[in-house]
């Protein structure tokens, strides 16, 4: 088996996303406050910031979904997304395995961030205009999609990687995570990703 170049990934989807011009990339250490002071923390300008509080406060305590926060706002009229992505998932080490599975969580919840755009961009979970949102649907749109993706890619490890987080959620005392699992159980069955989750 091959190994995948996590890092790399990485820096080309970021640069191809950005050039579009809709979409900012943001590493950042913690992802432990609401949108709006991550905005001002990074110095983003904006309008309004669309479902910041729904979203937080309901997902604050998913950890082990929450690698990335993609935020939805209008700036000049118009609608922008950005996507801050915690520097570091497991913490640092000069160990060149934590180092590679930080990078391969990178990429991960990069492609994370981007489910959550297609989804806005599609009105398929979300509504632009509307204040209402199902924030369950929306995270399990965003992991069903990690899953498919990494699977027609054959990013074994990437996929192993998430699955396992994905499996914690079980043991998570939190309602909305539970229900998260759930929902994405529903397409990718707790034997699926157990299966996966042992391909590391």
């Amino acid at each position: 088996m091959s190994v995948i170049d996590y890092e790399n990934l990485f820096e080309v989807r970021k640069e191809k996303e950005e050039k579009k011009g809709q979409v900012t990339i943001v590493i950042t250490p913690d992802l432990s406050i609401p949108s709006p002071d991550l905005m001002i923390r990074h110095r983003i300008k904006y309008d309004d910031i669309l479902h910041s509080k729904i979203t937080f406060n309901t997902i604050s305590n998913c950890n082990d979904i929450k690698g990335s926060v993609t935020t939805f706002y209008k700036l000049d009229n118009e609608f922008k997304s950005i996507i801050f992505i915690q520097s570091e998932i497991i913490p640092y080490s000069t160990d060149l395995d934590v180092r590679y599975m930080n990078e391969a969580y990178k990429y991960t919840f990069l492609i994370h961030g981007l489910a959550h755009i297609n989804d806005f961009e599609n009105s398929i979970n979300f509504n632009k205009h509307g204040k209402q949102i199902d924030v369950i649907k929306i995270e399990a749109y965003a992991a069903t999609y990690i899953l498919k993706y990494f699977t027609v890619k054959s990013y074994d490890m990437a996929r192993a990687l998430y699955a396992r987080r994905l499996l914690k959620l079980n043991n998570s005392s939190d309602g909305c995570c539970l229900q998260i699992q759930r929902e994405i159980m529903k397409k990718y069955p707790k034997k699926k990703l157990l299966q996966w989750s042992k391909q590391l």
